[in-house]
């Protein structure tokens, strides 16, 4: 018999539930990508309004994995 209570392993970080802030963050990487003309207008507003709706920290990542402000510290072409 296991006497020892296993705590429940704790949520990968693209699990955790989004913040306000989180999604805020996300919107101005998002609102840089437009004036830098890496997005379209069209692209801009697709996604803005993904990441309004986006529950998990996870599901914002995907409005951004493709853009330099993703990924700090990577030499980008300008």
């Amino acid at each position: 018999m296991d006497l020892h209570k296993h705590a429940p392993a704790a949520p990968r970080t693209t699990e955790l539930r989004a913040s306000d802030a989180d999604r805020d963050r996300v919107a101005d990487m998002l609102r840089e990508a437009l004036a830098e003309g890496r997005l379209t207008a069209d692209e801009h507003a697709e996604r803005v309004e993904g990441v309004l709706a986006a529950k998990t920290v996870g599901e914002l990542d995907v409005f951004v994995r493709d853009l330099p402000a993703a990924h700090p510290g990577r030499d980008t072409a300008t």
